[in-house]
């Protein structure tokens, strides 16, 4: 291939090259919007499926599987748009951050003051993005379990997690961990694996398949948080149980208080 910035710009085979990097160009855009858009779809669709059957499990509930497709079809449009508003959130969150952080990298301040800055910058990233990832998984089960969705859903995340806090950051260093280890240990062995080979690729599947159950059990820990959080603030709960609305008392948990 003939480096583009080295031809003649007069040359017609230069407008050539030119539309057909163009056309690449969109063509790897529009494959990775794609992916992006069905890999959020199968994520949430497994999160939804994931806090209803934790939920029934935590109160004690039998189900079908049909009754969880039925429940999902039905609801489903809640956590979509409480996730789009996280979205949005997230985005312009990154959007005001990052203008700050390369103000700081740029900065003709010494090495220290700079190092500094960044560090409690960094450090202030970490615990907002904690809290913030509380807050939104708090609102996804809400979404599932409630009727309330988008930014009714986000408050009563943010409200259910006062006087909490520090548990659901417990539980949030535990997941970080946990996917931690997983991806050294990946990096770890595939190091010392020459290229790609089928070796490489089997313990990469493998560390995804890790990944996804360490999700998965992060999802079910959120959900039993979320309940936590109600029984700590003396509510009740409406879950939709057989298409149905049915108040669950959560302070105390009695028999006499299920169906």
């Amino acid at each position: 291939m003939i480096p583009l910035m080295s031809m003649d710009p007069a040359n017609p085979y230069y407008f050539k090259q030119l539309n057909k990097i163009k056309v690449d160009a969109m063509v790897l855009i529009l494959v990775e919007f794609v992916f992006l858009l069905l890999s959020s779809a199968i994520t949430l669709f497994s999160t939804m499926n994931t806090v209803y059957v934790s939920a029934m499990s935590y109160l004690d509930r039998d189900m079908e599987l049909k009754d969880l497709f039925m429940k999902i079809k039905k609801i489903w449009i809640r956590p979509v748009v409480t996730w789009f508003y996280i979205t949005l959130i997230g985005t312009g969150l990154f959007v005001l951050v990052l203008p700050l952080v390369l103000l700081v990298i740029l900065s003709k301040r010494s090495f220290v003051v700079v190092l500094t800055i960044g560090i409690v910058l960094v450090l202030l990233a970490i615990c907002l993005n904690m809290y913030l990832s509380l807050v939104w998984m708090l609102s996804i089960v809400t979404s599932v379990l409630e009727d309330s969705y988008g930014l009714q859903a986000l408050g009563k995340g943010a409200e259910l997690l006062k006087g909490r806090k520090l548990v659901g950051f417990v539980l949030t260093v535990i997941l970080m961990i946990l996917v931690g280890i997983i991806n050294v240990l990946v990096l770890m062995i595939n190091k010392n694996i020459q290229g790609v080979t089928l070796k490489s690729l089997l313990i990469s599947f493998c560390g995804m398949i890790f990944s996804t159950m360490v999700n998965i059990l992060g999802v079910m820990m959120y959900t039993v948080f979320y309940f936590d959080c109600k029984h700590s603030h003396g509510e009740e709960v409406e879950v939709e149980a057989n298409m149905g609305y049915t108040k669950v008392s959560t302070f105390p948990l009695v028999d006499s208080a299920l169906p």
